[in-house]
């Protein structure tokens, strides 16, 4: 009771205070308006302020808003209704009053369109590296990297807005970046910065982070894409144009890298990275002449990069330079005496070129650095290999063997050195490891069956290169390999069939078609024999012979004629060329043609009774008795076994025959 009698005593004096103060006002602004009007334009506004707190407290109206009262990064401010309060996330504020005509505030509030700030701001203070963050996580900014949001300050009075100041918070390109740097989702942190760069299209800066964390994503496009639009604002950035190199070359497209590596070369002079790159651009390309210029202004640089050296060495190689190559890694051991990758190198060139006791120096030096790998042994024994020296080859390759035992290629490359020795059983023995670990090494295989068949195991060598044959259809040699053994065995047909087989599959090797036609006329197949001599090319005197008897022998003359020709041809001072000769013309109806060979014939040799008995048919065909016997007389001289001897007696009886009939012609 005490307490409301109090207030209302308060009440009532400031009441009195406000009516006796409105009556004092309205005496001195008429004592203005009648001696000193000018004064009226700077009292008006004080005046019309106490009217209005006389209205909110006599009258009961609601209070007028004037301003606030705040402080920002330490300063005083008054912002009346309408004004703007900009704020970035280096500033903060504090709103420490409202001037209204609640002259005590009693029914006064201010609220701030900001979250977590309470209902009512005066006093609090506010920081713009909050209000910032809230406005980048709003959805509006989903949408949109704009620079600006307004948000209100609302005066209130009794919950009712008397007043309003806006607050425009500021986003700028620094915010998304460092919204992008704390946080740890990569998908939001390429969001972030790519609002970043709507604002700021010129931050090479924030492209550069952008394209390094599409590289982190493999998404090389929009990385080379923010790298490019780099390098729109700053040309000559060194930095990217090795970034964006990088890219291309992981992309493998070596144009373009070709093209930035020599813009990058050319702006940074003696690069050796860039010149490296650029080499190795260009090796990938095949244009090896540009990849040696490359790799050796690099070397220039930095002749210490033994990778590079090496690449150029290789690129050295490919252009035939071989003796700079082996300059190269001559070299790379002779600045470090202790790299077993330059002894390799090294060794591995000597012996592509046939420097064998280059090789065998450069492999020993790298066993002695690492005496337990089974490569440096084994390339040993191949240097040994081609000098010949089978004993310190094989020495060698045991070496290997005994440091890698399930290596096949070892236990091959040893067969081959103990045949190489005339060392066969040992031979077959290695081969035989290689199939136990892999039984399908076709090369064992095959070396096994070329032993089997030149120690005449037939079965063994018939048995493993039907296994081949299996394996590689369509390899001729097995096949032909298969018709020498099946030749061998004396099982005709198959020899015949894989000889055809080897030929189909475009084996040339004339004595394929040699034993081919063996195998036929084994089987009493003279045609299909004949078939295969006739093809071979160019044909020899026997090959002819055979072709030509069977010609002669199916009556087909013309085709007989032609190949005793070509006999004549090759042999044309040999009697037996003519005589058969001889003999085709007679069995085609052409004595006059036989009698010619058979006279040329009797002039290399008049001791042969078969010429004569074949001129002697000759003649007795054109009825040319009298030389007919003669030359049957000569065959029974030479031969009394001659199959025409019993020719003459008829002959004899046939001559005087003609003889005595002939006066009777005469005389008629």
């Amino acid at each position: 009771m005490t307490a409301n009698i109090r207030k209302h005593k308060t009440l009532t004096r400031v009441i009195a205070v406000i009516i006796t103060t409105a009556a004092l006002t309205g005496l001195v602004l008429t004592a203005l308006y009648f001696f000193r009007p000018q004064a009226l334009d700077f009292v008006m506004p004080y005046a019309q302020k106490v009217k209005n707190v006389f209205s909110y407290y006599a009258l009961g109206k609601s209070p007028n808003f004037y301003y606030l009262a705040l402080q920002k990064n330490g300063m005083d401010m008054r912002l009346p209704a309408d004004s703007v309060l900009e704020v970035t996330y280096r500033d903060e504020f504090i709103i420490t009053s409202v001037f209204s005509d609640d002259l005590f505030n009693s029914h006064i509030r201010v609220n701030v369109d900001a979250p977590g700030k309470g209902e009512n701001a005066i006093g609090v203070l506010f920081r713009g590296l909050d209000l910032v963050d809230d406005m980048l996580r709003s959805d509006a900014m989903k949408k949109s990297a704009e620079a600006r949001t307004d948000l209100a300050i609302r005066i209130q009075f009794k919950e009712e807005d008397i007043g309003l100041v806006w607050l425009r918070v500021v986003v700028t390109p620094q915010d998304w970046l460092r919204l992008a740097r704390e946080s740890k989702n990569i998908n939001a942190q390429i969001a972030y910065l790519q609002k970043a760069i709507a604002l700021s299209p010129e931050d090479a800066g924030v492209r550069k982070m952008l394209a390094s964390l599409y590289m982190r994503q493999n998404r090389p496009e929009e990385a080379t894409k923010q790298l490019n639009a780099v390098l729109k604002l700053r040309s000559e950035d060194t930095a990217t144009l090795g970034e964006l190199a990088q890219i291309y070359i992981q992309g493998k497209q070596f144009d373009q890298a070709i093209t930035v590596l020599g813009r990058l070369a050319r702006l940074s002079g003696q690069n050796a990275e860039a010149h490296a790159l650029l080499g190795y651009s260009y090796a990938q390309k095949g244009q090896w002449r540009q990849a040696v210029e490359s790799y050796r202004k690099s070397v220039e640089t930095d002749p210490d990069n033994f990778n590079v050296r090496f690449q150029l060495g290789q690129a050295l190689e490919k252009t035939n330079q071989t003796g700079a190559a082996i300059e190269q890694y001559a070299k790379m051991t002779a600045v470090d005496k202790s790299s077993p990758e330059a002894w390799q190198m090294l060794g591995d060139l000597y012996l592509k070129t046939k420097k064998y006791h280059e090789a065998i120096k450069a492999y020993s030096t790298l066993i002695e650095l690492q005496p337990k790998l089974a490569a440096g042994y084994a390339n040993l024994a191949a240097a040994y290999a081609g000098l010949g020296r089978h004993k310190e080859e094989i020495t060698a390759l045991k070496k290997a063997i005994a440091l890698s035992p399930n290596e096949p290629v070892l236990r091959f490359n040893l067969g081959i050195a103990y045949e190489k020795s005339n060392q066969e059983d040992s031979a077959i023995s290695e081969y035989r490891q290689v199939l136990k670990r892999n039984p399908e090494d076709t090369d064992a295989l095959n070396r096994l069956a070329h032993l089997s068949m030149k120690n005449k195991k037939y079965n063994d060598a018939a048995a493993d290169f039907e296994t081949l044959a299996k394996t590689k259809p369509r390899d001729a040699g097995i096949f032909a390999a298969l018709g020498f053994v099946y030749g061998e065995m004396k099982q005709f047909a198959k020899s015949a069939q894989n000889y055809e087989k080897a030929i189909s599959l475009g084996a040339k090797e004339q004595t394929l078609r040699h034993n081919a036609a063996f195998a036929y006329m084994q089987m009493g197949r003279e045609k299909e024999a004949v078939v295969h001599l006739e093809k071979i090319s160019p044909q020899t005197m026997q090959t002819l012979s055979v072709t030509a008897n069977y010609h002669l022998k199916m009556k087909n003359h013309p085709k007989a004629i032609d190949q005793f020709r070509q006999i004549v041809k090759l042999a044309p001072k040999k009697a037996s060329s003519y005589s058969a000769l001889g003999y085709a013309y007679a069995a085609s109806g052409n004595p006059d043609k036989a009698i010619e060979n058979f006279e040329v014939a009797l002039k290399y040799d008049r001791e042969d009774s078969e010429i004569y008995a074949g001129l002697g048919e000759a003649y007795e065909k054109k009825e040319l008795y009298a030389e007919a016997v003669a030359a049957y007389t000569m065959a029974y001289k030479l031969n009394p076994e001659t199959r025409v001897g019993e020719r003459i007696p008829q002959l004899r009886i046939q001559l005087l025959r003609q003889k005595t009939s002939k006066p009777d012609k005469e005389s008629k």
